[in-house]
């Protein structure tokens, strides 16, 4: 890493299983896997724009990378951004559209504010549906692409225009009619084969007999675009913005029959949202050449120590080729991993910098 966050130069090494990067707040552990997701999916998880990433005082940031996978022996990735310039390089060969890179490199990421999957608004759901979808079918991230672009202008013909030509809007109709369809079809056949991992990995974490479940919700049900569309039309007029469509589509959480962001104690959501993560590592493992690079930032603090056990325990039967964790604490996390007869790799960080590798 060059320039990166809180980074001015940094080497770090990584091993295969269980990696934990230790040390206070605000010392720059988050920003390491953060820096992985970029050479992953080529953004932040943390960032809306990658201006924000680069350190305080420099104009770029640089990330280095190299994976090691079953089909190749060393896999070498680079991101470099400057002045709104992103360059994606693989193999030291550039990457001319940044869309076909993603899915070469699998990866869960669990964060703190991944709460809001389940307490935020209808689009971070939809977000983590997209972001699991796009690594695994290339199709998607192109009919999802093609769809957003399509719905921008539509709404910005509804907003610059009060009395639009009906001929115009149908042409758009029909242009997202087909994208809307495979994003529907792929979304709903998703959480129909993902759905039994999430109830398993809920039940061996919380050990209760809780009644949990996710649905997919879709104005597609049994209808298309077009058809949406032409029932929608006056109000879309009205409002001036397409109020119907694949970016509308929801999960709907619950626990005993109640919404989990209204009803579940905290203890109940934190166990939600890593069985949710756990099924997305396990239906990319199932889905891609390779099982995903897990990432865990500070979720520890979130669970009691007996969920902390389930979860690791989980993790270290699931196989996943790397687990890199964030943690204030060194010795809980060793201690567990001890229990389990497992070893780590535990690497300490103070101020931007690796201090010591234990």
């Amino acid at each position: 890493m060059t320039h990166f966050k809180n980074y001015t130069e940094q080497h770090i090494e990584l091993s295969s299983g269980f990696n934990l990067l230790y040390g206070s707040n605000g010392s720059g552990k988050t920003n390491v896997l953060d820096a992985i997701h970029y050479l992953a999916l080529a953004k932040s998880h943390f960032v809306p724009q990658d201006r924000m990433a680069i350190r305080h005082g420099s104009d770029f940031f640089r990330i280095e990378g190299h994976f090691k996978s079953d089909a190749a022996l060393n896999e070498k990735v680079v991101l470099k951004y400057q002045l709104k310039n992103k360059r994606l390089e693989w193999n030291d060969k550039q990457v001319d559209r940044i869309v076909d890179h993603i899915g070469r490199i699998g990866l869960v990421m669990i964060a703190p504010d991944d709460l809001e999957v389940i307490d935020g608004v209808s689009g971070i759901r939809r977000r983590f549906m997209d972001i699991t979808l796009v690594q695994t079918d290339a199709e998607y991230l192109h009919q999802l692409s093609i769809y957003r672009k399509l719905l921008d202008q539509r709404n910005a013909y509804l907003k610059q225009n009060v009395h639009p030509d009906p001929v115009l809007l149908q042409v758009l109709n029909e242009k997202m009619n087909e994208p809307a369809r495979y994003l529907y079809q792929s979304r709903k056949a998703f959480i129909e084969e993902y759905r039994p991992y999430f109830l398993k990995y809920y039940k061996a974490i919380s050990g209760s007999q809780e009644a949990v479940s996710i649905q997919y919700e879709s104005d597609l049900n049994g209808s298309d675009l077009c058809q949406l569309f032409a029932k929608s039309y006056d109000h879309d007029l009205r409002i001036r913005y397409t109020s119907k469509g694949s970016h509308k589509d929801e999960l709907i959480m619950t626990i005993n029959n109640h919404e989990v962001k209204y009803h579940a104690s905290q203890g109940q959501k934190k166990t939600f949202l890593v069985s949710l993560f756990l099924a997305q590592a396990e239906f990319m493992s199932k889905i891609m050449p390779s099982p995903p690079i897990v990432l865990l930032d500070d979720i520890f603090d979130k669970l009691d120590p007996l969920r902390m056990r389930y979860l690791m325990q989980l993790l270290w039967n699931m196989s996943l080729p790397q687990i890199i964790m964030t943690d204030t604490s060194q010795e809980r996390i060793k201690t567990i991993l001890n229990e389990m007869g497992s070893t780590g790799n535990y690497i300490y960080v103070e101020n931007g910098t690796i201090q010591s590798l234990k």
